[in-house]
């Protein structure tokens, strides 16, 4: 029999407000939680799966119940677990990250030590979160902006056809800076030109995924056009060369529960460093305990937008903290730092 026990759970997340992008609306968020326990300590991992990659609650239980019972017995670093995992010929990266985060919070408190000294961080802090808006009515985004407005940074959803409305409804009320992310909803090169053209002297730092991912080549020619710094997230699941990427933008959104892993994660960030590529940790809707580990990773990197945790009323986790400048602060508790409440 072996010494680890692998169990899992539904985790309906529910957002302050129903969470709309440019691809429809969420009003509730299955994830899944999953616990490894071996000699006394239990890890865990948050699986948070998303549609837009093939994946939701019910995929990632199916990718749990077929791991064998002695999956982790010959486990001895993460290098070696993230190696096995790959090995598995089934995409379900949420499943992934979940089973590894859960691993690594494990070995953690094995060690009675946090994760992020035990990797030798660069910082027990991130650099300031954004505040993601969502999309609504004006005067709904008026209001949501008026209650964020202690973050320094707003994340404004668009790829509609009321952005400019949209972002001079925020400026009427508010001069923060504003990152853009359009969820490849601008189509065609000219619309995608107009619309960073409007946005270019609006105070906004950059511009995510602004076309569909398959516009490889005219993604190019945006970014040696644009006057505004372009990100890659839907065109930047992990898995591309990243050649390519620093050719149609200039910077990527590194999410874990797209990449599948907190070590592939790292040697990301790294392999983008090489190419002189920006580096943003973001997030999808998840609990404190999925954001934990974003969190360490966004010690590395020069932006975060992990605030999926703050945008849920039923948050079953405690650990993390912002700073007064909005900054993620890592526990000092073993593991990954966050405890069920």
């Amino acid at each position: 029999m072996s010494r680890f026990k692998l169990e899992f759970e539904k985790l309906e997340l529910v957002p302050s407000h129903p969470f709309t992008i440019a691809r429809g609306t969420k009003e509730t968020v299955p994830n899944v939680l999953v616990s490894l326990t071996a000699d006394g300590v239990t890890g865990l991992g948050e699986a948070g799966p998303n549609s837009r990659y093939n994946e939701d609650a019910d995929t990632v239980v199916l990718f749990l119940k077929k791991l064998p019972e002695s999956f982790f017995d010959d486990i001895e670093s993460a290098d070696a677990l993230w190696k096995k995992l790959k090995q598995i010929d089934n995409p379900v990266q949420s499943a992934k990250t979940a089973v590894e985060m859960a691993w690594l919070d494990w070995w953690g408190k094995s060690q009675n030590q946090p994760l992020w000294k035990l990797w030798n961080a660069p910082s027990q802090t991130t650099p300031p979160t954004s505040f993601t808006i969502g999309l609504d009515e004006i005067d709904i985004i008026q209001q949501k902006v008026k209650g964020a407005e202690d973050y320094p940074i707003l994340k404004v959803k668009l790829g509609t056809d009321r952005d400019k409305e949209i972002i001079e409804g925020i400026r009427e009320i508010s001069d923060q800076t504003i990152r853009v992310d359009a969820n490849e909803g601008w189509t065609d090169l000219e619309t995608a030109k107009e619309q960073i053209r409007f946005l270019a002297d609006k105070n906004v730092e950059f511009i995510e995924q602004p076309m569909p991912a398959s516009c490889n080549q005219k993604l190019v020619q945006l970014k040696e056009w644009s006057p505004l710094p372009i990100i890659a997230d839907e065109s930047f699941v992990g898995s591309e060369y990243l050649d390519e990427i620093a050719d149609q933008f200039d910077g990527i959104n590194i999410k874990l529960q797209k990449v599948g892993s907190m070590v592939e994660a790292l040697k990301l960030i790294e392999k983008a460093r090489e190419r002189d590529l920006k580096v943003m940790i973001g997030c999808m809707i998840e609990s404190s305990l999925g954001i934990s580990a974003g969190a360490l990773l966004g010690a590395w990197a020069d932006y975060v937008d992990l605030d999926g945790h703050l945008l849920i009323n039923n948050d079953p986790f405690s650990g993390l903290t912002l700073t007064g400048d909005k900054e993620i602060a890592l526990s000092d508790a073993p593991g990954l730092g966050v405890s069920r409440n």
